[in-house]
């Protein structure tokens, strides 16, 4: 697997530039250590990584000070918020079996109260000083609902499949 881009790829906007029209095929968060791992597929072509044959990447957000998500399902009085559980965060985006993020992924503002819903489906905050640098928004969407997810972290990597560190 060739690997390129070198340390450009510590910028967001580099990576908002590889994550263009990129599938997400699930997201989680370990509380303990503070890091929220995506899943996702580059379009063909859009990466700076040559990743023959599995073009997934994990790409990993760290320290994480703050999550929101908002997931709302078309009910019938129009798209209802449904609560879950950080646990729950696996199943709930791999549900969406890799529909497209909507861009941008980064640099987007913390959404006010109210923004996504009456109130948050999912909510941490941090006390800890850091992984306040940038943010991250996940927001995927189907026939039948959509979900969004907030991060605020410091420092992003990028991961093949088997777990080695690109650029």
């Amino acid at each position: 697997m060739a690997r390129g881009a070198g340390s450009a790829l510590s910028r967001t906007g580099t990576l908002e530039a590889a994550l263009n029209g990129a599938r997400l095929w699930g997201l989680e968060l370990d509380p303990r250590y503070r890091v929220l791992a995506a899943t996702l597929e580059p379009a063909v072509g859009a990466s700076p990584w040559e990743l023959v044959e599995d073009r997934r990447v994990q790409l990993l957000c760290s320290p994480v000070s703050t999550i929101l998500g908002a997931l709302r399902r078309q009910g019938p009085d129009g798209l209802e918020l449904a609560t879950f559980d950080v646990e729950q965060l696996v199943e709930v985006s791999a549900s969406f079996g890799g529909a497209m993020l909507e861009p941008p992924v980064f640099g987007r503002p913390e959404p006010r109260p109210g923004e996504w819903g009456p109130t948050f489906s999912l909510q941490g905050r941090s006390t800890a000083p850091d992984g306040r640098t940038h943010t991250a928004t996940f927001a995927v969407s189907d026939d039948e609902a959509r979900l969004e997810v907030f991060v605020r972290f410091d420092l992003a990597e990028v991961r093949d499949a088997d777990g080695q560190a690109l650029g």
